[in-house]
């Protein structure tokens, strides 16, 4: 197959993961693979991501999304993870013998009448949600009743290796939350739920930057937690983030925002870390018996840390059988071949009959 994967591939975050992890699976797999990326964003820079074994083409305005990209009589089908005009307008330029498909990352919520997912509807060919949830709402909220399915965005392929079986915990509990610091990430609740849930000891690492930072210094302060609750920057990648992780013994996310399926749980999953996650969006596509998750209500979230904290104390969380959740169903090789899969079938799917 000949596939373009457009999504945004300066710096870090979500989608620029997905987008280099698959196309350098598929690559891999010898099909011919180009991604595409916007330019670099002002406010979100950093470097371009390098692919092994693709071609990234940065495109700039509207005249080379007029153009196709330069993939009319190329592609057999375009995979757009983003929401910008431009990549819309680009993929359906992209030659009527190549496959449209649209990657919601987000949680199917319009934006308004102007939003440029709308443009499903001009051609695309069919949709994936990154959750199931995320799926249903798209279609409803979006009024789309093409081809849709759900596969979750693909993380690094992270080398773990097996974890030990966890044994009760005899000293404090090491948790950690690990994304942007804005205010739908919630993690202010932390700072104010903490005596609820936490023991003498027990610490909470904060990874990432945002505009909350200043606020969640100065409420940590307040309430006396500076040497409880420490923000701690940037947090690295690769094997460095992986050994990072698997030195804690819960991670906890407790958005109230508009998610898609955040990737650190899948991470935290992959190292036998448990989590506690409000389950906004594609978090609750993510349940299993080693982790928790709400209905989405942020009110019983707390109850869940505790419930959570006294199976890691009492070491009857399954860290094996917790990795072997992931590696089943989010491993990197199981949803690459979720994705071929798809992106085989609807590119020879058949066209309805008018």
């Amino acid at each position: 197959m000949k596939i373009s994967l457009l999504g945004y591939l300066y710096g870090l975050g979500g989608i620029q993961t997905h987008t280099r992890t698959l196309a350098s699976e598929l690559a891999a797999r010898g099909h011919d693979v180009r991604a595409l990326t916007p330019q670099a964003i002002a406010d979100h820079g950093g470097p371009l991501n390098a692919v092994p074994g693709v071609e990234v083409i940065t495109y700039g305005g509207a005249m080379d999304a007029v153009r196709g990209f330069g993939l009319r009589g190329w592609a057999d089908a375009i995979v757009v993870c983003g929401t910008g005009r431009a990549a819309m307008i680009g993929a359906l330029r992209s030659g009527r013998n190549c496959k449209k498909i649209f990657f919601e990352v987000m949680s199917g919520r319009p934006s308004g009448l102007k939003d440029p997912r709308r443009m499903v509807h001009l051609g695309f060919d069919a949709i994936v949600g990154q959750g199931k949830p995320v799926e249903m709402r798209f279609c409803k909220e979006f009024r789309w009743h093409g081809p849709a399915t759900t596969i979750p965005a693909l993380g690094d392929q992270l080398e773990v290796g097996d974890r030990d079986q966890a044994a009760p915990l005899s000293g404090p509990v090491r948790m950690a939350y690990f994304g942007r610091l804005a205010a739908h990430k919630n993690v202010a609740h932390l700072v104010g739920e903490w005596k609820k849930f936490a023991q003498l000891g027990d610490t909470l690492d904060v990874w990432g930057h945002g505009d909350q930072e200043a606020p969640l210094r100065a409420q940590i302060a307040a309430a006396g937690l500076t040497d409880t609750i420490t923000l701690k920057g940037r947090y690295p990648d690769g094997n460095a983030y992986i050994d990072l992780l698997k030195k804690y013994d819960v991670t906890l996310l407790p958005t109230v925002g508009e998610e898609g399926a955040p990737l650190v749980l899948l991470e935290s999953m992959a190292c036998g870390v448990p989590f506690v996650a409000n389950g906004m969006g594609g978090i609750p596509d993510y349940a299993n018996p080693d982790s928790a998750i709400t209905s989405g209500d942020i009110e019983e979230f707390t109850p869940a840390v505790q419930d959570i904290l006294a199976r890691v104390r009492a070491g009857t969380i399954d860290r094996v059988r917790l990795q072997g959740h992931y590696r089943s169903t989010f491993s990197t090789p199981v949803l690459a071949d979720r994705w071929e899969t798809f992106m085989s079938d609807t590119i020879t799917r058949k066209a309805p009959t008018p």
